[in-house]
């Protein structure tokens, strides 16, 4: 209805500017030469408008041809683009694929439509090294890396490289790089984390450890590794902090304190920790440097009577008992140790030197060896190491024996 009503009005406006033209009188008078053109007012008027319209069509077809070579190159333009981003979405989903062919294929094509645009880079070196061309992968991150907005790419890719061939330092240099670029990358700290692990770098591997089990273990390493005894024992202090419970730590802690002449603090700190979490490796260290076995036996129950009652220090009991010829005494504190849970081969290895029946032949070889047990990978070492030898995870490592409980409250 609006459209038939705004039509209507259209054409009666039209309609009244003819009348109008209509009703203008006088003549118009043109000469050119011997010729002589004469018509009225409103057919002079209406020949003027004709000329006008003629006048615009020509000037919009003469615009249309100047223009026409700049719209041809920008329809071209526009058809490359699309053909590009099709060869970029095609490069995506074989690199998705593991199509290293098509893969490199469609990046070359993209780059051929498109140019060297960071997509297009990135398409190029990751085919690449899916292709395992490393020189034209490196080329091509190297690059990126160039580029202030893309240097985190291209750094990346080149520390993603050299850490596949081994060359860590230069990997590091690179992971170095990325964080420059793209400081705060929760990638990136990983990645420069297991690069120190595999340089064995600690003191750097402990600045980006990601939680309190991994800062105990790499400071207890970056301890063992310190150059001078001072350091050495600011990084057995801070493992302490950061896990109170592992024995490697209070071990290298005690071995500093010794190192800078205090034998007694050393003792404490080994007596604290056999308090916290009692450990082959606290006791071995509290009872280095003494020979004799019957000092040994003694040196131990000092050790166990700060944890009565503990599998742990049963055990411990028993096994200097045994070596100081305590016989009695290393049979009594076997058994206890048995009845506290710990049932590995240690108890009855004392029971079974002392002659102590077939039962007890019999349990050692069916009782499990006490182990270190990686807590990611599950694998089992025979010693504690700071990263697993496995799975390359720092922090992992937990003492399995067996199942324990104290005979009296601690």
């Amino acid at each position: 209805m609006r459209r038939a009503l705004r039509f209507i009005i259209i054409a009666a406006i039209l309609l009244g500017i003819a009348w109008w033209v209509s009703t203008i009188p006088g003549t118009l008078t043109a000469h050119a030469g011997a010729y002589i053109v004469q018509t009225s007012s409103p057919v002079a008027i209406l020949l003027l408008v004709v000329i006008a319209v003629l006048l615009a069509i020509l000037f919009r077809v003469l615009g249309g041809l100047r223009r026409a070579p700049r719209g041809y190159s920008l329809w071209r333009g526009g058809r490359r683009k699309n053909l590009g981003e099709i060869a970029t979405h095609r490069a995506l989903n074989a690199l998705a694929a593991g199509d290293a062919k098509a893969a490199e294929a469609e990046s070359l094509r993209a780059k051929k439509l498109l140019g060297e645009t960071p997509l297009v880079l990135l398409l190029i070196a990751e085919s690449a090294r899916l292709a395992g061309d490393q020189k034209r992968a490196q080329d091509a991150f190297q690059r990126l890396a160039g580029n202030k907005d893309t240097a985190f790419l291209g750094h990346r890719g080149l520390l993603r490289l050299s850490a596949a061939t081994g060359d860590h330092n230069t990997a590091s240099k690179h992971a170095l790089s990325a964080a420059d670029a793209y400081p705060g990358s929760a990638w990136l700290k990983n990645q420069r984390l297991d690069l120190a692990v595999k340089r064995t770098d600690w003191k750097v591997a402990l600045t980006l450890a990601r939680n309190p089990a991994e800062t105990a273990a790499l400071a207890t390493a970056a301890a063992q590794a310190a150059r001078t005894n001072q350091e050495a024992l600011a990084l057995a202090k801070q493992a302490i902090k950061a896990n109170p419970a592992l024995a490697p730590a209070a071990v290298a802690y005690a071995t500093a304190l010794r190192k800078a002449n205090k034998p007694r603090a050393a003792k404490r700190a080994l007596l604290k920790a056999w308090t916290t979490a009692p450990n082959p490796l606290i006791s071995a260290a509290y009872l280095d440097g003494i020979s004799a076995p019957l000092e040994r036996a003694q040196a131990a129950g000092d050790l166990a009577f700060v944890k009565p009652g503990h599998a742990e220090s049963e055990v411990l009991l028993a096994e200097t008992s045994l070596a100081a010829k305590l016989t009695g005494e290393a049979k009594r504190h076997a058994n206890t140790a048995i009845a506290a849970g710990l049932t590995d081969k240690r108890p009855y290895a004392v029971l079974a030197a002392l002659d102590d029946g077939r039962e007890a032949l019999a349990a050692l070889a069916s009782a499990p060896i006490p182990r270190w047990r990686c807590g990611a990978c599950f694998t089992e070492h025979d010693a504690w190491e700071p990263v697993c030898p496995h799975c390359a995870k720092p922090g992992t490592f937990d003492w399995i024996s067996a199942p324990t409980k104290a005979l009296v409250p601690v």
